[in-house]
């Protein structure tokens, strides 16, 4: 698996450590998945943060980062993914 670099995400996935990884076919999440999850992070009042993409076979894994694993798995189980927790 192939990872992209990106200064920022790397930042994210280290301050904010519970990451929820969403695998998709194409390079593009669909418009109204992505409203939903920036309503998600809306109706919580928190900042959307943006962990790395990653490449890998067929599919490209988005990365959203989150301060604690209660939010983290509410966004799971709204909207799927894996979870997953970063080493600081």
């Amino acid at each position: 698996m192939r990872q992209q670099r990106s200064g920022k995400a790397v930042t994210n996935e280290r301050e904010y450590p519970y990451i929820v990884e969403f695998a998709v076919d194409d390079d593009m999440l669909d418009v109204e998945l992505s409203r939903r999850m920036l309503d998600f992070h809306r109706s919580r009042k928190i900042q959307a943060r943006h962990g790395r993409r990653i490449i890998g076979g067929s599919h490209i894994y988005y990365r959203w980062c989150f301060p604690d694993s209660d939010t983290a798995s509410a966004f799971k189980e709204q909207f799927g993914g894996e979870l997953l927790q970063s080493e600081r």
